[in-house]
């Protein structure tokens, strides 16, 4: 006999307007994990991360492309190592290093680098620094219990999943590297052309924006079912007890 099954899950990215949400039901149809299918239900633009756990309260799952767990020394989170080594050269360049944890108070670039300095002997990136914000919107509220439910994800490391753990060709932001991820998209969501030109209609968000959040909805689902491990193998607890952890979709 047939068991079929739908939950729903979220994937996130962050955007110019906040976060954007995409929410997609997962289908599972046969006997244990079986068939799985997905389809979007909604993209939401959250202003604050408070406001995407409440938009995601139903969800099984919600994967988050932001840190999630932070180092407060001169070690570098190991879930970072293990995803540029897995990415290769072409793409490990996209897994920056996030800041410190006492980063995260600092009034201005200067000093958070300065901050960075003192603990790790590293200068804080650029990148990092951007999104700083958001980052201590996730560590302000994450517990350990919450993060059971929501996870860090990296759009690159998913990718790669998704393409059969080949790296990819081109960078996301390229015509060519938009259309190399849609492509891989089209496998899971049957209608993601519709799905980036509406949202690009929405405004305040990007193209690969819209990506990323669905393939870390693909990843929530996997998660869901089973298909998922860990980057790297044994995440080790950051100092709120945390697991700095970046999750790999099996396929």
């Amino acid at each position: 006999m047939s068991v079929r099954r739908s939950f729903d899950v979220a994937g996130v990215d962050g955007c110019r307007g906040g976060w954007l949400v995409a929410i997609a039901t997962v289908t599972v149809a046969g006997c244990r994990a079986g068939r799985i299918s997905f389809e979007l239900k909604r993209l939401v633009v959250a202003g604050a991360f408070a406001e995407l756990l409440t938009e995601t309260v139903s969800c099984r799952m919600v994967c988050v492309d932001i840190p999630i767990g932070l180092s407060e020394g001169p070690e570098p989170r190991q879930c970072d190592v293990a995803a540029r080594r897995l990415l290769g050269r072409q793409r490990a360049s996209s897994v920056f290093p996030p800041p410190l944890r006492q980063c995260l108070t600092a009034a201005d670039y200067r000093s958070a680098c300065r901050i960075c300095t003192k603990y790790s002997a590293r200068k804080l990136s650029r990148q990092s620094y951007l999104i700083m914000d958001k980052i201590a919107q996730v560590d302000g509220l994450m517990t350990a219990e919450l993060q059971n439910r929501v996870r860090e994800v990296h759009p690159e490391v998913s990718f790669q999943a998704l393409n059969a753990n080949e790296p990819l060709h081109y960078s996301k932001r390229s015509p060519a590297g938009r259309r190399e991820r849609m492509d891989l998209l089209a496998r899971v969501f049957s209608n993601v052309e519709d799905i980036v030109a509406s949202g690009r209609e929405a405004g305040r968000v990007a193209s690969d924006d819209i990506l990323d959040s669905l393939v870390a909805a693909w990843t929530a689902g996997r998660a869901v079912t089973g298909r998922v491990v860990t980057l790297p193998d044994s995440p080790e607890p950051d100092g709120k007890g945390l697991r700095m952890e970046i999750l790999y979709p099996q396929v």
